[in-house]
């Protein structure tokens, strides 16, 4: 099966997992397709999106509403797991970024009677949330936590010893060995639950990579331009348009050998 059709058939919303699995089986049967698949950036979202309970693809957002009553906005190619037992309520952020406003338990633990925790677990530790609204990101190292409402509590995977309380308006990084506190929250950084990505004097290079999320295929910057900077909001909803609009106001070349591969280099 050519790679092309395999991956928009596993980033399928209306696979199912057994589906996805059979699927992956047989193009693995074929010329080693699943391994060449698996191992690209590209197969490896098509695989979360597939096999996970909530998904979204490069440049989709989506809002959804639990059972329990809580909110969620999953930002561009996130992928999670709801693991909702007796004792806990529980989401596994495998990939991307969500915004959680957190609902008061409506099925309490019957063996305590106590509320159950509502926890976000990602690769490198968990945010629990203690009446609130939060947005929670996983990178390649580390995860941001930035709290709108209320309090979070994170806590390291690797020492569970280790936590630590952010208000509303901070932000805090899990890495790998250690909980760390960082300055206010920009309010920039919630722009994408409204659509939109602002700039403040922004690194082109950087602003560049952040589109890059939201526009399927390759969106590359030139050391040349990446230096440059930009201030603006943007609308997500159209990387083109911004390319468009930058090129407008920057001496920037956009430059497309196909539409899914793209560079933004100096004039």
């Amino acid at each position: 099966m050519p790679t092309a059709v395999a991956v928009q058939t596993l980033a399928s919303p209306a696979l199912s997992r057994r589906h996805a699995v059979r699927l992956a089986v047989a193009i693995g049967a074929g010329a080693g397709g699943l391994l060449a698949l698996g191992q690209s950036p590209l197969g490896q979202q098509a695989w979360r999106s597939a096999s996970a309970d909530l998904a979204t693809a490069t440049g989709e957002q989506q809002r959804t509403v639990l059972a329990d009553g809580t909110r969620l906005l999953l930002n561009t190619a996130s992928a999670l797991d709801l693991r909702y037992s007796s004792s806990e309520r529980l989401i596994v952020l495998r990939a991307g970024e969500i915004q959680i406003e957190s609902a008061a338990d409506p099925s309490p633990d019957p063996a305590t009677g106590q509320a159950r925790p509502l926890r976000v677990r990602s690769r490198q530790g968990w945010a629990r949330a203690i009446g609130t609204r939060f947005t929670v990101r996983q990178y390649a190292d580390d995860t941001l936590v930035q709290v709108q409402e209320g309090q979070v509590e994170l806590q390291l995977r690797n020492d569970m010893r280790q936590t630590l309380r952010l208000a509303a308006g901070e932000q805090g990084r899990i890495a790998a060995q250690q909980l760390l506190r960082e300055a206010a929250a920009p309010a920039a950084g919630l722009a994408w639950t409204q659509g939109t990505l602002v700039a403040d004097d922004m690194r082109l290079g950087d602003f560049i990579a952040e589109l890059a999320r939201y526009r399927p295929g390759r969106l590359h910057c030139t050391p040349e331009a990446a230096a440059l900077r930009v201030s603006g909001s943007y609308p997500l909803a159209d990387t083109g348009q911004v390319l468009a609009a930058l090129s407008q106001t920057l001496p920037l070349r956009i430059r497309s050998r196909t539409r899914w591969w793209v560079t933004v280099d100096r004039s």
